[in-house]
């Protein structure tokens, strides 16, 4: 992990415009008062000893020009000065108080000197400082890049994780639907061939021709589990694509419920069970993708079908609170309550019999339920074992149209007699 760059550059005498113009002032006004004192006392004061204090604030400056022009200055006022006070025919180069004049200027020279050499390094060390500064705000802005980078690396990581995690949950998922779908496909296909090989048999053998309609009803009937199969495959797939789209329109669902008894009612009467249907006395119309609810429904009923042995199946429609509801009751095997939830799972298979297991590769009732939420709806399964089992298509009140009431007989009768 990178971490943040955290620097600030402090001078070690920070200056202001305003401080920096009252010493440019106040160094040369302070010059002029020790000249004008130095020139009103007596030579043997010698006030030129403390005319280095304007120098160190011309320093403060940092204006060399103020520094030497004031040192220039002060050494020449300290030299005047000594020639106004000193009597006329007095001056020696060995007299005590021109020495002292000389120490003087010396001191300011020497003073000025190091002075100037003090602000050359303040100079260069802020600088110095100032590209610290610079380098440090480089640095930070290459250590935020870095940062940036470091997250986005961080979020294509999480990503390409996730990707995997779905690719191998994708693949596991085709794994487990190639072995569970083989064999239900193996069988009807094996089926298939025997039949072919007897109808061509049938037709070498006059004796085996009574067997062709028996033979060609179980050929039918193993076509249908597979084109069955394959539709439930197509499903799965265009659901785990997210391709799947809806196509609502308004149908009436009392002929909806009439239409799905009869396509399978040749199911039930092989089976010699009573296949009804339960019609409200009310008109339900719904508008929903009819060709999406006629796979659950037909796979609800199918099954209902397949695993009674006797008694009926029946398939009935009503409403509640504002939904519309179709029922599919069956008298079957009924399954036992710790498995009511586990039904829906993809490739789910219920503890049965060893003569029982014709339970196909239970992907019906997950592509059931995921069609169900697709459409909006839901299913709820109420089931008890050796009694039978009750599956619940709820339609939310969004999708019932209107709900007419039957004619009464007086009106149907006026309206006979209007049309005679």
């Amino acid at each position: 992990m990178v971490s943040r760059i955290e620097s600030k550059t402090v001078s070690p005498f920070p200056r202001s415009d305003r401080t920096v113009a009252f010493a440019y002032v106040f160094s040369i006004a302070l010059a002029g008062a020790e000249v004008a004192v130095d020139l009103g006392t007596w030579v043997e004061l010698d006030t030129a000893t403390i005319y280095g204090i304007p120098l160190v604030l011309a320093a403060f400056t940092r204006n060399p020009r103020l520094l030497w022009g004031l040192m220039i200055a002060l050494v020449l006022a300290t030299f005047i000065t000594y020639a106004l006070q000193i009597p006329a025919g007095a001056f020696e180069l060995s007299e005590a108080m021109f020495v002292n004049r000389v120490l003087d200027a010396v001191a300011l020279l020497l003073t000025a000197g190091l002075l100037h050499v003090w602000m050359v390094s303040m100079d260069i060390r802020e600088a110095q400082a100032h590209l610290l500064q610079e380098q440090n705000r480089k640095l930070e802005f290459a250590n935020d890049m870095l940062l940036a980078r470091e997250a986005q690396i961080v979020r294509q990581n999480e990503e390409l994780i996730l990707r995997r995690l779905e690719a191998e949950d994708a693949s596991g998922r085709k794994t487990s639907l190639l072995n569970a779908v083989s064999h239900d496909i193996r069988n009807p296909v094996n089926t298939i061939g025997l039949m072919a090989e007897l109808i061509r048999r049938s037709a070498e053998d006059p004796a085996l021709a009574a067997q062709v309609p028996q033979i060609a009803r179980r050929l039918q009937s193993n076509a249908r589990s597979l084109v069955a199969l394959l539709s439930e495959v197509l499903d799965t797939a265009q659901l785990d694509s997210g391709l799947l789209q809806r196509r609502d329109s308004t149908f009436s669902l009392n002929e909806f419920v009439d239409a799905a008894r009869r396509d399978l009612a040749p199911l039930a009467d092989a089976k010699s069970l009573h296949l009804d249907a339960e019609m409200p006395e009310r008109s339900i119309r719904v508008r929903t993708d009819r060709i999406k609810l006629d796979r659950i429904v037909t796979n609800l009923l199918a099954n209902a079908i397949k695993f009674t042995t006797k008694g009926s199946v029946t398939i009935g429609a009503d409403t509640v609170d504002g939904a519309a509801l179709i029922r599919i009751r069956d008298t079957g095997i009924g399954i036992a309550e710790a498995e009511l939830e586990r039904i829906f799972g993809e490739f789910a298979q219920l503890d049965m019999a060893a003569g029982e297991r014709d339970r196909g590769w239970g992907l019906g009732l997950a592509i059931c339920r995921r069609l169900a939420n697709f459409l909006g709806a839901t299913i709820a399964v109420e089931s008890k074992v050796d009694i039978g089992t009750v599956f619940t298509v709820r339609l939310p009140p969004e999708c019932v149209v209107d709900i007419i009431a039957p004619a009464a007989p007086s009106d149907a009768l006026s309206a006979v007699a209007s049309r005679d």
